[in-house]
């Protein structure tokens, strides 16, 4: 029962982890490229929209849900350190942790915020938004490069803990 539930949580934090990495990898490749290409007022206003929707359902399930399955995976790993696949475990869940989840909370959020608080068409909103695009950019790099070492860790854990199953049949 426990091997199913781990199996499980393990899958659900694979999949989490890629659709968030997936989200940020959007933003990276072609939102914040588009956004370049606006007026810095209108540049604002859709990325104040982003900010504003993106605080919805949807993604904050996938993404706290995510979290919360890392978290209980890196507990996890430590008591099945014997294991197939326990390494694996920990390396997703602190790659998790650490840079999709803790770098939004420490670097972009606080970026987002102050974003939203200026008036899309004001002198210190443009001039901020420059200095908005370039270090959100680079932390949004880091997010999705994180997010998809995670997957790649969680699914590595999958592949190694079910491989000794595998073999027996």
């Amino acid at each position: 029962m426990i091997d199913c539930l781990l199996f499980a949580t393990t899958l659900l934090a694979a999949l989490g982890s890629a659709l968030v990495g997936g989200v940020f990898f959007a933003f990276a490749a072609f939102v914040l490229t588009a956004l370049a290409r606006l007026p810095a007022a209108n540049a604002i206003s859709a990325m104040q929209a982003m900010i504003a929707s993106i605080k919805g359902p949807p993604f904050l399930v996938a993404f706290f849900g995510t979290a919360a399955l890392a978290g209980a995976l890196g507990l996890a790993a430590p008591l099945r350190w014997t294991e197939p696949g326990s390494g694996y475990l920990l390396a997703g869940a602190l790659l998790f942790l650490n840079v999709p989840f803790g770098v939004t909370l420490l670097k972009n959020l606080p970026l987002n915020n102050k974003l939203a608080a200026l008036k899309a068409g004001s002198g210190d909103a443009a001039r901020y938004w420059e200095e908005f695009r370039a270090i959100w950019g680079l932390w949004n790099h880091a997010r999705w490069l994180g997010a998809l070492a995670a997957a790649a860790s969680f699914i590595m854990a999958l592949i190694e803990g079910t491989a000794p199953i595998a073999t027996r049949e």
